[in-house]
């Protein structure tokens, strides 16, 4: 599953602070990187949920 953070995000953290395991904060770029692809059951899941979670719903999912 790709992960992607449109650019509207607000970077308020917390996706990075629940799912550290998918997302990065990139302070030189001022913005939250992907680090990997949910590629397991259990980041599809976390991707799933945290795309949920996320503030301004700037996380979109694709199979």
């Amino acid at each position: 599953m790709k992960i992607e953070i449109k650019n509207y995000c607000i970077r308020c953290g917390i996706c990075v602070s629940l799912y550290p395991e998918l997302y990065a904060f990139n302070f030189e770029d001022d913005v939250i990187d992907v680090l990997r692809d949910a590629d397991t059951p259990e980041l599809e899941a976390q991707a799933v949920s945290s795309a949920k979670d996320c503030a301004v719903a700037a996380i979109f999912l694709e199979k």
